[in-house]
């Protein structure tokens, strides 16, 4: 087995023996999972995949030496890309990062504290010289308060434009990075999950999952990534099956990535600022289940719930009055004492009551926490670097692939045949189909001078020529 999913309980002996052993068992991902929708994510290490290009045995002593120094070079030159990446997130992150325990120089503090209150004291003086004007001209012409008054006004909004100038940079700041993100992203073979798709999972709670309420509208910004879409297989056990073990399949994605920024404050266990962009990462999360990932989420009590915790108090309220009416007669002639019992039992009732919706909303967080605990990779500026380190082994695995299909050709190919190629031998490798980005896998070969076009084919330049 590749990976336990969350929500599983570490009993007995193997993964398999465990699963069955436990019934709140969540399931697992096997190693030759289905996929349920085709990616261009390629799921192999570049030494991995360069080992087994060699082992096919279709280069010659000679071209596999070559083919390994190709290798290599395509590796190193596409690693100064990557140390691009990695300065310019830096750059733009550094400033919305929630995380960031870095402050100001004294200096500028010192400078920027002086100059505020120099404006203060301008601004001060500068009202009360208009003030005395006033007054002194307040016998003789009357209409001149007016305009000193809207003088003063002008005076004290005078720091105005510098605050806004400060508010302004945010959002600048914010969209700068949800660009780059968005080029990480895609580079790392991730894909978008539409609004709508999340929408969609809001309230709905899989055969697994925690039913929660969501308000979309708390997020000035947010975008999910997903990537990895696989079949994972759960346990269950259901009445009308007598109770016995059962195993079905969910769409899963091995991996999420939630980026957010909120409209307002988010008070909580956790509290979460407005001007700071939040970055999240996830595993093994089913596809029905990507509202648990987002701040803010509150458990939502099924209606099973509520009969669980209403019909057994309930009943024992019911089986308390039967019991007191059997003395009903000596009751009557304490009235007082009836009446005083009754509102006793109903006190009773309300307090069980309230405890057991407390206790069930209780044990749903749990099992989201604890689901969540297992689940979450990364947080913020660690989710950023992790990706632009996929993202290094995606495009590097796409440019090997490229090349090994163009050297063992014999003759230039058209990017359909290359692409069907590359799909091929990747298939071949690992019984997957990957949708291969063939356009942006010859850009940045020719940006290498690693290939060329005869007008629609391509080959292969000489090793020398990589630059």
């Amino acid at each position: 087995m590749n990976g336990l999913l969350s929500g599983f309980t570490i009993e007995g002996g193997s993964t398999v023996g465990r699963s069955f052993f436990n019934a709140t068992t969540d399931g697992m991902i096997q190693d030759d999972a289905g996929h349920w929708s085709i990616e261009p994510y390629i799921p192999l290490k570049t030494d991995t995949l360069a080992d087994y290009l060699v082992q096919r045995g279709e280069l010659s002593a000679t071209l596999q030496a070559e083919f390994r120094q190709r290798c290599d070079m395509i590796d190193r030159l596409h690693h100064e890309r990557t140390g691009a990446y990695h300065r310019r997130f830096t750059s733009l992150y550094a400033s919305v990062d929630p995380d960031s325990d870095c402050k100001p120089l004294l200096t500028e503090s010192v400078d920027s504290s002086e100059h505020a209150l120099k404006d203060v004291s301008r601004a001060t003086t500068d009202q009360k010289r208009r003030s005395r004007q006033c007054a002194d001209l307040e016998s003789s012409q009357a209409g001149h308060a007016e305009i000193c008054v809207s003088a003063a006004a002008e005076a004290g909004s005078e720091k105005a434009p510098r605050i806004d100038r400060e508010k302004s940079r945010t959002p600048e700041q914010m969209q700068q990075v949800i660009e780059l993100f968005r080029q990480i992203m895609d580079d790392a073979g991730y894909k978008k999950v539409e609004r709508a798709d999340i929408e969609k999972c809001v309230g709905v709670a899989s055969q697994w999952g925690v039913p929660l309420h969501v308000d979309l509208e708390l997020f000035e910004q947010l975008v999910v990534y997903a990537r990895g879409d696989i079949m994972g297989t759960r346990f269950r056990r259901r009445l009308r099956k007598m109770y016995r073990m059962e195993t079905f399949e969910i769409p899963v994605y091995q991996r999420m990535v939630v980026a957010f920024q909120l409209k307002s404050e988010l008070l909580g266990d956790e509290a979460l600022s407005t001007d700071k962009m939040h970055l999240r990462m996830f595993k093994n999360i089913p596809k029905e289940d990507v509202d648990t990932l987002l701040p803010g989420a509150r458990v939502r009590i099924s209606g099973l719930d509520h009969v669980k915790i209403i019909v057994p108090s309930l009943g024992g309220f019911l089986m308390s009055l039967r019991k007191i009416a059997q003395y009903a007669i000596l009751f009557a002639v304490i009235a007082l004492h009836w009446s005083l019992i009754l509102i006793g039992l109903l006190i009773g009732y309300l307090i069980k009551s309230t405890l057991g919706y407390f206790e069930a909303k209780k044990k749903r967080e749990l099992k989201l926490t604890r689901n969540l605990y297992f689940q979450k990779l990364d947080t913020n500026a660690g989710v950023g670097h992790r990706i632009i380190q996929q993202a290094h082994r995606q495009r590097t695995c796409q440019l090997i692939v490229a090349c090994y299909a163009l050297q063992t050709a014999g003759e230039p190919l058209s990017p359909r045949r290359l692409r069907r190629r590359c799909e091929r031998i990747l298939r071949e490798a690992i019984g997957v189909e990957i949708d291969f980005q063939i356009e942006r896998v010859l850009s940045s070969l020719q940006q290498m001078n690693a290939a060329v076009s005869h007008g629609k084919r391509w080959r292969l330049t000489p090793l020398e020529s990589l630059s």
